[in-house]
């Protein structure tokens, strides 16, 4: 039996319990995720849609008198919206948010942590309904998601200037990505005491890893656990892209009652019960089509929880304000036959062609035009996506697609992007070329990352167990392996493209050096000398490694259009490469065989020596989050560390 039971789930807010609750013990909280404010601004036509369906979630927050509003994610499109996306945002918050009604809940949690930021000291450590100077009759209550996520040499988010302008209570947020420590929301209203956890958006593979390590603990009140309603907002991919490119539900904690899930499109408000985790996960989906796909055609929602003691139930609000979507799918050979394909000529199949897609748009627009919600914001125009499959109709390659929209500009309000035309990807690479893995490499491989859980240590335990054939011809592993750890721990997109050049670059410089006939085994001699050259762990090997890594900054940071300080050329010695002496100067090596040019890899900038831990720079990836050095957990998933 789950922990919390579900009251009732419905559309209709108007049904009646048979003995209901007293309002006193029920908070009532709206529900939304991914708002997305100022997609598609630059675009005439849809520009404001993103800012009138959020105008239409506080609406219904303000008609239904709710206690909160709780965002999961996403407020915003970009991580810099422009000063009119903010503008509007702050009115409309203004507009809704403020006023003299009573706040009838208490927040009892301690609000310095809830509410601390990861900059620096925050000058209001409290929520914005408690500061004397605002008349709060709403609050809001955020975390970020991932594309409006803290970013910059002093992190910061869209978020945080909302927080620090008093309109929404920004939570969330992490200082560090080892051994996390979540402190809960504590709310209570007479009898019921709700605790609310929140984790703004992390990079999957990496908040993936985190939790195969059990380092994140959310810490439960010691007085009474069991007596609070638990509920986790997070902001993640749900659907696995990949082995790691998500996080499973099996992940989270199992005295949670709720869990949030923003991030993902498709709107599943209704509550769907976790048998294993025996939680209930609520997906209310974004409230703007931010991409013309299938799960963006459902009907937009949001949502209204109350919660008594250990009870809630959902009551759902379609959106009216959403601009229509209709999404379909064609499959060319189930209108033209073979016997048409070959009989007809190319302009009568075209004509076919064009009138299906004419016929199916007009039946949408006229589907449309009778479901329009009435509602004097909602867009007349709406989108319609066709995705046409012409596999074996090559004939269809020279459609001018551009040239059939003209005639629905005026109706569609993405005439431009309205048909996709696509065929089956035929497969006929050559099984020659496959990458044969070694079987046994591997299965030592994977042992060790069992034990490790980290990729570059696992990649690194394959090239030492596998046969010479198996291994890398030309780059040589240990500089690719020091790139890798940069790219995973520091987020340095460019180290390994940056490295990959570099050694291309050199074997260039030294086959040219040291070629000068045809002879092909010469050649494959010359290749392994020059690969054994680049392996060499000496003080050479490992300094020109450190300016390759350097350079990869350097093109972020050019990239980012961030100033160049000397912090930001500073290489930590362990970069995956284990020598104690990588930093010693040694001007008595005499190495005669090594014949390539290193002087194409010096870094005219100066370099400060360091000898910071692997991962322990403060520098993080982009979001600005450091890895800050912490013990590693050893509490099992199942305990909790209480406050």
């Amino acid at each position: 039996m789950p922990k919390s039971r579900i009251i009732s789930s419905s559309e209709n807010s108007e049904e009646e319990e048979s003995d209901p609750p007293s309002a006193d013990d029920v908070f009532k909280i709206l529900i939304t995720t991914d708002n997305h404010l100022g997609f598609a601004e630059r675009d005439d036509e849809r520009a404001n849609d993103s800012l009138i369906a959020f105008e239409e979630c506080l609406q219904i927050a303000r008609d239904e008198n709710v206690d909160f509003i709780l965002l999961g994610g996403d407020l915003f499109h970009d991580n810099k919206p422009s000063n009119h996306v903010m503008l509007e945002c702050m009115n409309l918050l203004r507009k809704y948010c403020l006023g003299d009604k009573t706040i009838e809940f208490k927040l009892i949690s301690d609000e310095k942590v809830n509410f601390s930021s990861t900059v620096q000291s925050n000058p209001f450590p409290w929520a914005n309904f408690k500061d004397p100077n605002l008349n709060i009759s709403t609050p809001v209550f955020s975390i970020h998601g991932n594309h409006d996520d803290p970013s910059g040499s002093t992190p910061l988010c869209p978020l945080d200037l909302l927080n620090s302008c008093g309109l929404i209570n920004y939570f969330g947020n992490l200082s560090t990505l080892e051994n996390i420590d979540i402190h809960p929301l504590l709310f209570r209203k007479g009898q019921t005491n709700l605790a609310i956890y929140g984790l703004g958006s992390i990079r999957d593979e990496r908040l993936h890893r985190i939790f195969l390590k059990n380092q994140i603990n959310l810490l439960r009140p010691t007085n009474q656990p069991d007596d609070w309603f638990n509920m986790f907002v997070i902001h993640q991919n749900r659907v696995a892209h990949g082995p790691k490119n998500y996080i499973p539900e099996q992940f989270l904690h199992e005295f949670l009652d709720i869990v949030i899930w923003g991030h993902e499109h498709d709107c599943r408000i209704t509550p769907e019960f976790n048998t294993v985790q025996k939680f209930f996960v609520i997906q209310p989906g974004s409230t703007v089509a931010t991409s013309l796909s299938e799960g963006e055609q459902l009907q937009k929602h949001a949502g209204i929880l109350h919660v008594h003691k250990k009870t809630f139930k959902m009551h759902q609000r379609p959106l009216q304000t959403v601009r229509q979507f209709y999404f379909v799918d064609i499959q060319l050979s189930d209108h033209i036959d073979e016997k048409a394909l070959k009989t007809l000529s190319n302009a009568k199949l075209e004509q076919k062609l064009d009138k299906l897609l004419t016929d199916t748009i007009t039946e949408l627009l006229v589907r449309a035009q009778k479901e329009h919600t009435g509602h004097p914001k909602q867009p007349k125009k709406p989108l319609i996506r066709l995705r046409v499959d012409y596999t074996g109709f090559d004939l269809f390659d020279s459609f001018n697609d551009i040239r059939f929209v003209q005639k629905f500009s005026d109706q569609v309000a993405n005439a431009k992007t309205m048909i996709n035309l696509h065929k089956k990807r035929e497969n006929n690479a050559s099984k020659s070329n496959e990458i044969k893995l070694d079987p046994n490499a591997i299965k030592i491989s994977n042992e060790q990352f069992k034990h490790a859980q980290r990729v570059e240590d696992s990649i690194q335990t394959y090239f030492e167990s596998t046969a010479e054939s198996n291994r890398l011809r030309l780059l040589d592993e240990k500089s690719m392996l020091a790139a890798l750890t940069e790219f995973i721990d520091k987020d340095e997109i460019y180290a390994l493209s940056t490295m990959v050049e570099a050694q291309i670059e050199q074997s260039r410089k030294f086959l040219s050096n040291n070629i000068h006939n045809d002879d092909v085994a010469f050649l494959e001699e010359e290749l392994k000398r020059f690969k054994t050259l680049q392996n060499i762990d000496d003080n050479e090997a490992t300094q020109r490694r450190k300016e390759v890594l350097t350079m990869a900054r350097k093109e972020r940071l050019k990239a980012n259009g961030d100033r160049l300080s000397d912090d930001d050329l500073m290489i930590t010695g362990s970069i995956g490469i284990n020598n104690d002496n990588s930093n010693d100067e040694n001007d008595d090596d005499d190495d005669d065989d090594d014949d390539f040019d290193r002087s194409s890899m010096k870094s005219t900038q100066k370099r400060t020596q360091s000898s910071t831990a692997r991962g322990a720079t403060t520098r993080g990836r982009g979001r600005g989050r450091g890895r800050a050095k912490a013990t590693p957990t050893t509490t099992p998933r199942g305990k909790r560390k209480p406050f």
